[in-house]
């Protein structure tokens, strides 16, 4: 993965609001069981890739080894 770490919390910023969406619809009244279902498989495939992303966002964070801060 090649994101910078700015598009990195862009897109974790995304999927949390995504996910805020389906928490939403969830607390719709009269959905289907089968509507329930697709929310609730979504929402946790949601969560996976926000989990992947943010693992890469603290990849991104750590300190590259063998550079040497100036004193």
């Amino acid at each position: 993965m090649n994101l910078s770490l700015k598009a990195t919390r862009f897109v974790i910023e995304a999927l949390e609001h995504y996910q805020q969406s389906h928490d939403q619809r969830l607390l719709q009244a009269g959905l289907s069981d089968d509507e329930i279902s697709d929310l609730v498989n979504d929402r946790q495939y949601l969560d996976a890739i926000k989990k992947e992303f943010e693992k890469h966002r603290e990849e991104l964070m750590q300190p590259c080894e063998g550079v040497k801060a100036n004193a």
